[in-house]
């Protein structure tokens, strides 16, 4: 039997996993309370900007440059995310295109296009101690490449205009992403002697920060009342969601291993290719729809219900996959 010591070093070691929890209740219990701490997403905003100024301080300069350099690793979770997940996807609906409502079907195409999460891959990559070199670089080229390859693979699915604003989420990863990396490169170099005594303290604000990233995510999406905009026809295929993640993970993590990528860079590749993000989702899908606005609530609901989900996984795993423990079987 565990005695209170154990049970409390146990705790303790999880606490990730169960602050999760305790943020999900507290978006569920007090919705309103997170759109209040984020007005127009700007404290997200400025969270995502630290994050990566945090994680560009961190980052040795030759680490960067190795994980950036390594193409074949790109390739696959770049084609993992837009070739084989939209190719997944359609082949799955074909049996229910004609008895699904046509906004949610519209909306588990969207879901498949859209490339990996903008922030959550880098951090849980990091916290892991995977590859973070490489997440950062594939949460930055896979953005960039969604601006024209998620609109045009969901109008190859669904067969309509599917237009988006490039210039703005150019702009917005530029100052989210793109410069706070670069000033916490330059600030590494210049204080590079300091930096190794504070990547405990740089993780720790990472893991922080994602938390409250995640609390805004589960927030928004009670506040939103996407539960209640369920119909009976749509709880089965959305709640199919759940298992089709976890199908995913174990696919990723597969294929990686079949093509004999290292621990390192597997972790990398399961926090990434699985993941879909909600920052170019929400934007796309109300563009295209934006002459069908009774077909937005359906289409947003896959997207709603993946994406915290996704994240909460990704907090369970991250200790699981440790790059220090040894591999699983």
């Amino acid at each position: 039997m565990l005695n209170s010591r154990t049970l409390l070093l146990h705790l303790r070691s999880q606490w990730f996993s169960l602050a999760m929890v305790a943020l999900g209740v507290l978006a569920w219990a007090w919705p309103d309370l997170g759109p209040a701490l984020n007005p127009r997403n700007g404290t997200k905003h400025l969270i995502i900007a630290a994050v990566f100024l945090s994680q560009g301080l961190g980052l040795r300069t030759e680490e960067v440059r190795r994980g950036f350099s390594q193409w074949r690793l790109h390739l696959f979770i770049q084609l993992f995310s837009f070739a084989l997940l939209p190719l997944a996807c359609w082949l799955a609906l074909l049996p229910w295109r004609a008895t699904l409502p046509e906004g949610l079907v519209i909306g588990f195409y969207l879901l498949a296009v859209l490339p990996t999460t903008i922030t959550s891959c880098v951090v849980f990559t990091q916290l892991a101690g995977g590859n973070t070199a490489a997440a950062l670089f594939n949460a930055i080229a896979g953005n960039l490449a969604g601006i024209v390859l998620s609109p045009a693979l969901l109008l190859l699915l669904i067969g309509q205009s599917a237009p988006v604003r490039p210039l703005e989420i150019l702009i917005q990863l530029s100052l989210l992403v793109a410069l706070p990396f670069a000033v916490g490169q330059a600030l590494h170099w210049l204080l590079h002697a300091r930096v190794a005594g504070w990547r405990r303290r740089l993780s720790l604000f990472n893991s922080f920060s994602i938390l409250a990233v995640l609390y805004f995510v589960f927030s928004e999406s009670f506040r939103s009342g996407t539960l209640q905009s369920i119909g009976a026809d749509s709880i089965v295929p959305l709640a199919l969601l759940i298992p089709a993640h976890l199908a995913i993970l174990g696919l990723s993590w597969g294929g990686g291993r079949l093509l004999r990528f290292e621990r390192r860079d597997l972790i990398a590749i399961l926090f990434c290719a699985p993941q879909k993000t909600l920052a170019l989702g929400i934007p796309l899908i109300t563009a295209s729809l934006a002459a069908r606005p009774d077909l937005l609530g359906p289409a947003t609901l896959p997207l709603l219900v993946y994406h915290p989900f996704q994240l909460f996984i990704a907090g369970l795993l991250k200790d699981w996959v440790g790059a220090d423990r040894a591999p699983h079987a």
